[in-house]
């Protein structure tokens, strides 16, 4: 048995606009890093050569 729905759109559809926050945002608070994390860090490229060269044996077995 098929339902019957309607077809039409009502007279007034109501649009909400979304809702705007206002005032001062949070702060937001930040960890600092020390000299010692920083030191056990590698560069970037570093990791990027690591992670490309892991891709590559991957990929490449027999060398």
């Amino acid at each position: 048995m098929a339902k019957d729905y309607p077809t039409e759109e009502p007279e007034n559809p109501m649009v909400n606009e979304p809702v705007a926050e206002y005032g001062v945002p949070a702060k937001t608070t930040y960890r600092m890093i020390s000299d010692e994390e920083i030191a056990r860090c590698i560069p970037l490229e570093e990791s990027r050569r690591r992670m490309t060269e892991k891709i590559y044996k991957f990929y490449h077995p027999e060398v």
